[in-house]
């Protein structure tokens, strides 16, 4: 795809042209236009890849069983007792083959992309980009890479986030993810950052829900707490930042009643779809997803993938959605597109409102 001209001259805090003042060509609309906000640009070894270690995880699988785990063996993903009748989805092996294989996903697809790295790593989100800069719309969380000598999240300085968010290389703050350090939202760590995204006007997107299968139990996620993704710990942080515009990433699942709580006292927050529309058997996802359309919040649901390390979940992601019989053609058009470019505040060409 052609990168417009005036790439170079957009500036970048228009925020967000989000769409980096791109448009589709007609050739490429064989596919209405999807946004996913919530991809990764990561890097294989993050999940083990090439550490002798192969992950691959069940998809959409009404077989889906939990037979339980026994404390008495070493805890391990494979042996937590998951078990899905069809085949898993496997990663590919190398950076590379990630990149393009996500890549080329999009394209297929038609999809703009709100990317994220690892624990607010802008380097792979930048590679990324700059090999399809129609495709990616960066994003990092308030985090930078590492921990300190007592394992806890580094956070970036206020200062460099506004330096990033003024040079375009940041349009959304996501993913944004206190719960996998046992972090309430509200916590006043993160109260400085909340005023700086509401100040800037960038959109969050804010992690609540379900984590790696074990929780904390998975090594490397010792501090994720089931209790720190309900919907109704955002509620004090509304409160003080009426202008925030959010959205709670994986629709703070399991806590779909809660969720719909929050969306009818706070009608500026948002909710997507990503990872439960893939990693979930498909009838439970459906069911939770027919809550929040019933309840009227159809207007507020935003499509994501969660891609990680397995490419084809953006297939999978979107077929989800597509299979949902419940939804008109209209509301799936809302999922797909037409929430997040209200939500992005752009038009139907991709360009700033």
């Amino acid at each position: 795809m052609k990168k417009c001209i005036a790439l170079a001259l957009c500036r970048p805090l228009i925020l967000l042209s989000l769409s980096g003042c791109l448009a589709w060509s007609q050739a490429e609309q064989k596919h209405q236009p999807i946004i996913d906000m919530h991809l990764h640009a990561y890097r294989v070894a993050d999940f083990g890849v090439g550490l002798g270690r192969t992950p691959a995880v069940c998809s959409s699988n009404e077989d889906t069983v939990w037979y339980g785990w026994d404390p008495r063996k070493p805890f391990t993903i494979e042996g937590s007792g998951l078990s899905c009748a069809g085949a898993k989805l496997a990663a590919p092996t190398t950076d590379e083959d990630l990149m393009r294989q996500t890549l080329a996903a999009l394209q297929r697809y038609n999809i703009r992309a709100v990317t994220s790295g690892e624990s607010g790593d802008l380097e792979q989100v930048s590679k990324w980009r700059a090999a399809a800069a129609d495709r990616i719309i960066p994003a990092a969380s308030f985090l930078q890479p590492g921990r300190d000598p007592q394992g806890r999240p580094l956070y970036r300085p206020l200062s460099e986030l506004r330096r990033l968010v003024a040079e375009g290389e940041i349009a959304v703050f996501a993913e944004v993810a206190p719960q996998y350090d046992g972090m309430s939202p509200a916590d006043p760590v993160l109260e400085p950052y909340f005023a700086l995204a509401e100040e800037l006007d960038i959109p969050i997107g804010l992690h609540m829900g379900e984590g790696p299968p074990g929780g904390p139990n998975v090594e490397g996620y010792s501090q994720y707490r089931v209790k720190m993704g309900n919907p109704l710990l955002l509620e004090d942080v509304l409160i003080r930042h009426p202008k925030l515009r959010i959205y709670v990433m994986h629709f703070g699942s399991p806590f779909v009643d809660d969720m719909i709580a929050l969306l009818y006292s706070y009608p500026q927050v948002y909710v997507d779809v990503a990872q439960n529309d893939w990693g979930f058997p498909r009838k439970h996802f459906h069911a939770q997803l027919r809550r929040l359309v019933e309840a009227g919040f159809g207007k507020r649901i935003l499509f994501g993938s969660d891609q990680m390390i397995w490419p084809d979940t953006i297939r999978l992601a979107i077929e989800t959605i597509e299979s949902a019989d419940f939804l008109t053609n209209e509301q799936k058009r809302d999922i797909f597109y037409n929430n997040a470019a209200r939500f992005l505040r752009q038009d139907e060409k991709g360009h700033p409102k």
